[in-house]
């Protein structure tokens, strides 16, 4: 992690110096979940100590980890042994994950997002329809979301867990990036699009309890997690 001075964690990942060339390279933060091989998947939301990760709780909510350390996976320790830190505040626990668990591809079976964007009230997302279990898989989507700087500091900024408020905050917030940013370039336009699009997806499916809480396994004796974080 960059040792640079902030008042939480909250602070510390909100505007960091390298959001600007990340969001131009959105389409990475999308790719990074949708490669088939797991273990790349792995490597991908563990290589950056920076990295803010969206995970469903219990409650279909949604939680924010950060932080993501891989202590394994090298040449001499080829076993996986992921952590990261839970909560933005002065309580932050660092917490061992099942790493399979998170990178895990669901095939998700969420509504037509026109209809999505075309609701102005997150009671309005929430209540369209289901499709039933016979519908056509619409997308694949990891149990962990890796957010662009865009929208992480989206939802960072957004006082709320529920995910269907998060999607009329990350609409938004996509249509300012969208106009202070890409100009006339339509390939970024495509990438921020698609990027918000998996997002509407995987958000709207943690509210319907879709997308399956984080397995967390708890390690308070290990003491190897403590100097890391």
């Amino acid at each position: 992690m960059i040792a640079r001075p902030a008042a939480s964690f909250k602070a510390f990942y909100v505007r960091q110096p390298e959001d600007d060339d990340g969001n131009k390279n959105t389409k990475a933060f999308t790719d990074a979940l949708d490669d088939t091989d797991e273990e790349r998947r792995v490597k991908n939301v563990t290589e950056d100590l920076n990295a803010v990760l969206f995970a469903a709780d219990a409650e279909g909510k949604i939680q924010i980890l950060h932080s993501p350390a891989n202590l394994g996976g090298t040449r001499t320790r080829p076993k996986n042994k992921v952590a990261a830190l839970v909560g933005l505040g002065p309580q932050a626990t660092v917490e061992k994950l099942d790493e399979k668990h998170a990178v895990k591809l669901i095939d998700l079976r969420c509504p037509n997002l026109n209809l999505v964007d075309a609701e102005a009230t997150a009671e309005g997302i929430k209540s369209i329809p289901i499709p039933d279990n016979t519908a056509v898989v619409t997308c694949e989507a990891a149990n962990v979301f890796l957010p662009a700087p865009w929208l992480k500091n989206t939802i960072l900024n957004s006082n709320t867990d529920c995910p269907f408020e998060l999607i009329l905050s990350a609409c938004q917030a996509k249509n300012e990036f969208i106009q202070d940013h890409c100009g006339g370039d339509q390939h970024l336009q495509d990438e921020i699009k698609a990027h918000y699009d998996g997002f509407v997806s995987w958000a709207w499916a943690v509210g319907h309890e879709m997308i399956e809480p984080l397995r967390f396994l708890v390690r308070p004796d290990d003491v190897e997690l403590r100097p890391t974080f």
